[in-house]
């Protein structure tokens, strides 16, 4: 009997060895002689059949009916979203105790995006494995942008209650931008490249009573910005940067009350431009230890301590790329403190709340600094930094208001570094000492609506630049939004800014500190902005 399957979207069945007998051609094979099942298949239900003269059961691929999906998503900017969609039945096929299923986006319209996604569910663990691209046109461009990205990732059960997890991702996007957000000083615009490629396996072990894991992560990401056609512009611009670690953790729960982590892990984090000529290594060991505590069943308190390191910007950096050739990267460092945190969490019958003490120092930032006359990211010690923050989510049912929440965030912090132009200590740069955000939303099941309110507010912040100073005031916002989902879409509805502050620019003749100061300008940022998006999630 053969199949004919008219549907978009495929759920086929996976290699399935029954015997330990060596298959001898590990190609695909369609099988159509079975006879159709009812239900879901089970392989070992099926017939043996003979592979080129080898004795055993062995199947390669089946198709059966009713459990072949093949679904065509098509979206596009310029046009409205077109789905088509054919199911020949809801069942699932069976391997075994897992199943395996592939889903497919086809391109369609102006600005096209596809992509595949392979989902493997086995006995002891699972596999997924997508794919996607992604082609649009900017407004004012003649070329179009691109964007690709693969990823990999396994968990898969061993014996024992060993569990083993991998994962890796490359990730490419080519984007045109105008001259001056890349600071150029000529007029064809350029193409800005970045390409990230990331990979992580993880294994653990329970050795009573305790639960090791040891693994490894590697990253690195480059970033190119030149003209179109001109080769050498991207090999003289080229910024990369690259992360390695290696960790081992120890899980351990002496009393039912209180669990315990540790670890430590060894990092090489580095940065290179200009074809290697100029370049910059970071090693450090980064020990770190968490004791969680739950003394009641509605509380939690949460201790740790840790190095922690940020990885190099190669974007923040690219302002390296066409500066001074005599430019020296050895003394840049990525972001690093030692850590302290606490967090408290309790449950107040339907409602949450939660506060966190984090405090950092011995470190270093990255603020700007003119380097061979050239204004770039420099490294800047941190002598210390604070915060706190508390959050709530709060029903409001049992106050008579059925269907409706309130969340709020609020965090109060400051922060002490080192000015690499006046050597003076001030705040780090953009960074406010307060915000506070509120969302009271109210739910309407029958009407599928969601309507409410929301409320922002930002403390004074200053920029810090090379010759400029940019202070923003404090500022409170206002907002409200309708969401409207009847099926499939959503239209929502926001309104945001009814109120906001103005940022002051100070500009002076050279280097702040040292020079006269030119002159100032206001830039006025209050003023209410209405955003309407209709959406559907594929």
């Amino acid at each position: 009997m053969s199949y004919s399957v008219k549907s978009r979207r495929l759920v086929a069945m996976a290699c399935i060895l029954c015997a330990p007998a060596a298959l001898a051609d590990d190609s695909a094979e369609l099988v159509n002689t079975i006879p159709a099942p009812v239900g879901p298949v089970e392989v070992n239900d099926l017939p043996p059949v003979t592979a080129d003269g080898q004795l055993g059961p062995v199947l390669n691929l089946m198709l059966p009916p009713g459990a072949v999906k093949l679904q065509a998503k098509t979206r596009g900017k310029a046009r409205s979203p077109l789905v088509r969609t054919t199911t020949a039945s809801a069942d699932t096929v069976i391997l075994g105790q897992g199943s395996v299923a592939l889903d497919l986006k086809v391109p369609g319209g102006r600005d096209l995006t596809s992509g595949a996604t392979l989902n493997l569910n086995l006995p002891d663990g699972a596999v997924k494995v997508q794919g996607s691209a992604s082609v649009g046109k900017e407004d004012g461009q003649t070329a179009f942008w691109h964007k690709d990205a693969a990823q990999i990732e396994a968990n898969l059960s061993g014996p024992l209650g060993t569990e083993l997890s991998a994962s890796g991702e490359n990730r490419l996007s080519l984007t045109y931008r105008a001259p001056e957000s890349v600071g150029a000083s000529d007029q064809a615009a350029h193409l800005v490249r970045t390409q990230t490629q990331a990979a992580q396996a993880a294994l653990t072990v329970p050795v009573a009573p305790f639960r090791v894991t040891a693994g490894a992560k590697s990253s690195s990401d480059q970033t190119q910005e030149g003209a179109p056609g001109n080769s050498a512009s991207f090999t003289q611009s080229a910024v990369r940067t690259s992360d390695h670690t290696a960790y081992v953790d120890v899980e351990w729960q002496p009393l039912p009350v209180l669990q315990l982590k540790g670890g430590t892990a060894a990092r090489v984090a580095d940065i290179s431009w200009q074809n290697n000529a100029h370049s910059s290594t970071y090693r450090s060991v980064n020990p770190n230890l968490t004791a969680t505590l739950q003394p009641f069943s509605d509380t939690t308190v949460t201790a740790k301590v840790e190095h922690v390191v940020a990885p190099f910007d190669a974007a923040a950096f690219a302002a390296y790329a066409n500066a001074d050739s005599a430019t020296d990267a050895s003394g840049f460092q990525p972001d690093h403190a030692w850590q302290i945190q606490t967090k408290v969490e309790q449950k107040l019958g339907p409602a949450k709340l939660s506060a966190t003490y984090t405090a950092a120092r011995q470190g270093t930032v990255t603020e700007f600094a003119e380097i061979r006359g050239v204004q770039a990211p420099a490294t800047t010690p941190l002598v210390g930094r604070k915060s706190v923050a508390v959050a709530l989510q709060l029903p409001l049912s049992p106050l008579g208001l059925p269907h409706t929440d309130l969340s709020s965030e609020a965090m109060w912090q400051s922060s002490k570094v080192v000015d690499p132009v006046t050597f003076e200590t001030r705040a780090a740069s953009g960074e406010p000492g307060e915000k506070v955000s509120l969302k009271l939303a109210h739910k309407l099941p029958a009407s599928n609506l969601s309507v409410g309110f929301t409320g922002d507010f930002t403390g004074t912040r200053t920029s810090y630049q090379v010759n400029e100073l940019s202070t923003t005031e404090a500022s409170a916002s206002l907002g409200a939004f309708v969401s409207y989902k009847p099926g499939p879409y959503v239209l929502d509805l926001n309104l945001h800014g009814l109120y906001g502050g103005s940022t002051r620019d100070d500009f002076f003749t050279g280097p702040r500190g040292s020079s006269k100061f030119s002159h100032s300008a206001l830039q006025d940022n209050s003023g209410p902005a209405v955003k309407l998006e209709l959406k559907r999630p594929f």
